[in-house]
C-alpha cells in the first residue's frame, strides 16, 4: 500500500511541476525582470531557421564578470553572448569595441534611445505595454524595443520573467521564442 501511495505522490508530482513548466511560457510575473539573466536554455526560431541560447558560464572581460551563452545555430555554427546586470541595467560586452553595451536599463522611458558600443546601431524604448501574437502564445504588457543599423531595422519584444520573445520587421513575426523547435502547421 505505502508503495501505491509513493507513486501516486510521485505522478501527481512530476504532473504539477509539468503543468507549471508549461504554463511560464506565455505567462508573464509582474515581480521579474524583462531582462533576466537566469534562464539556462532558450530555444528561438529566427526567420527560416533556429539556434537555442545556452548558460555555459561566466567570463571575465575588461575585470568584470559576464554570463557567457552559446547560441548554437542550426548550421552548426555558434556564436557567444556576454552580459551582466548591475543594478537593474543588463549590460552586452561588445568584442568589436572592448566595451560594453546597455541592452536594457529598467528606468528608461517611452521614447528613450541610446546608441550601441560601436555606434553604428540604435535602441528606442517604443512601449512598455506591447502585445505580440506567436504560433505558441499570445503576449500582452511586452516591452517593446526597436533596433536601428544601417541596413536592418526590427522591433525586440521582452516579457517579465523571460526575456526575448520574439521580433518583427515591419509588423512581420521574424523570429520568436519556442517550447519546441517543431512548428505546428
Amino acid at each position: 500500500m505505502r508503495i501505491f501511495i509513493l507513486l501516486g505522490l510521485l505522478v501527481m508530482t512530476s504532473f504539477s511541476y509539468a503543468q507549471k513548466e508549461g504554463q511560464t511560457f506565455c505567462e508573464s510575473y509582474v515581480e521579474d525582470s524583462y531582462f533576466p539573466l537566469s534562464i539556462a536554455v532558450k530555444k528561438i526560431l529566427w526567420q527560416n531557421t533556429y539556434y537555442s541560447e545556452k548558460n555555459v558560464g561566466t567570463k571575465i572581460k575588461k575585470g568584470k564578470e559576464y554570463i557567457e551563452y552559446a547560441q548554437n545555430w542550426k548550421s552548426g555554427n555558434t556564436e557567444y553572448l556576454y552580459l551582466r546586470e548591475e543594478n537593474g541595467i543588463v549590460y552586452q560586452y561588445e568584442e568589436c569595441c572592448e566595451t560594453e553595451t546597455v541592452r536594457f536599463d529598467p528606468s528608461f522611458k517611452e521614447g528613450h534611445t541610446w546608441k550601441t558600443a560601436d555606434n553604428l546601431s540604435s535602441y528606442t524604448i517604443e512601449t512598455r505595454n506591447g502585445n505580440l501574437d506567436t504560433p505558441f502564445c499570445n503576449y500582452k504588457n511586452l516591452v517593446v524595443i526597436s533596433f536601428k543599423a544601417d541596413a536592418f531595422a526590427c522591433k525586440f519584444y521582452y516579457k517579465k520573467g523571460y526575456g526575448y520573445i520574439g521580433a518583427t520587421m515591419e509588423e512581420t513575426l521574424i523570429s520568436c521564442a519556442t517550447p519546441t523547435f517543431k512548428i505546428k502547421s
